[in-house]
């Protein structure tokens, strides 16, 4: 009788492009085993960063720096490329610090991000995840800033938003830039930590239960589905994406059955040159590595569907 095949094995055979890094890391929930594929290594991030932003806000608002309906003001120097909808949105609207998380979370709202990484400080959130113990962590940027590294225009970071979508049509991101650096002068993680994070706040250890809880559930919110829960049911997967080009990231945790749950993280990153005008090659691309990543999605969910 053959040998089942392991989880590690199982992941590796969905792993069909070339020349695309992944970093990829499971915790079974119940059981505590974990699965690894360059899980170790160090990725950029990409808005998947966001969740220890999260963290760090209901860490801060615990302490009493702040009420989570306390109302920060909506300015247009927050305003940056790209994901979201308060870039589109008047100055001066007044949105409860709970909403800001809430479309930094499922609709990936940079200018959200910016407003609640300014309360919090980016080196708290860094501090926060080295004493859980995730070390490889580091949160330095706003994505303002990395748009301004990725296009080489760190000098400007007052750009009128005007000024930098006209730019994102005529100079194309630099790979050799900090925008995609793996060491700690950027927003990285390794797949690793990214899902021991996850694990614990699905299992309530961070901040309180009642903070964990409502966490979980803004990452069930999650508007884009593309990539690792695709094949699975919906609303089954709290996650988290991330997107910059040649970066496709998801982590979060999936449930496969009612007692049976797995924290995931999934980073690649895709270095293949691209032409500027020509968005067919990097769709091409995103799409296989999001179907890729969806099959992984499946064959976790496959796997532990049964666990006791």
């Amino acid at each position: 009788m053959n040998k089942p095949l392991s989880l590690e094995e199982k992941i590796s055979s969905c792993i069909t492009i070339d020349n695309v890094d992944f970093g990829i890391a499971i915790q079974h929930i119940e059981s505590g085993e974990e699965t690894s594929i360059h899980g170790e290594e160090v990725f950029p991030t990409a808005s998947v960063f966001k969740v220890p932003v999260m963290v760090e806000v209901f860490n801060q608002a615990r302490q009493g720096k702040f009420d989570l309906d306390d109302r920060l003001e909506l300015k247009d120097k927050y305003k940056t490329l790209t994901t979201g909808v308060l870039l589109t949105l008047q100055e001066g609207l007044m949105l409860s610090i709970r909403d800001l998380m809430m479309l930094m979370t499922i609709v990936s709202d940079n200018v959200a991000t910016t407003m609640l990484l300014n309360l919090v400080g980016a080196e708290n959130v860094t501090r926060t995840m080295h004493a859980l113990g995730l070390t490889s962590m580091s949160i330095v940027m706003t994505v303002h800033e990395m748009f301004l590294h990725a296009f080489g225009i760190p000098e400007q970071p007052d750009i009128s938003l005007a000024a930098l979508q006209a730019l994102a049509q005529e100079v194309q991101m630099d790979y050799n830039s900090r925008t995609f650096s793996r060491e700690k002068d950027n927003n990285v993680s390794s797949a690793v930590d990214m899902t021991r994070l996850m694990a614990k706040i699905f299992k309530g250890e961070i901040v309180d239960a009642a903070a964990c809880k409502e966490m979980v559930e803004m990452l069930r919110n999650q508007q884009y589905n593309s990539r690792v829960s695709r094949n699975l049911p919906w609303r089954s997967v709290p996650h988290k994406t991330g997107t910059m080009r040649g970066l496709r990231n998801d982590s979060g945790i999936i449930t496969c059955s009612e007692d049976s749950h797995a924290a995931f993280t999934v980073f690649s990153f895709d270095r293949t040159p691209l032409t500027l005008g020509n968005h067919r090659k990097g769709e091409n691309r995103s799409q296989i590595v999001e179907e890729l990543m969806g099959n992984v999605g499946y064959v976790i969910y496959e796997h532990y569907q049964n666990e006791d």
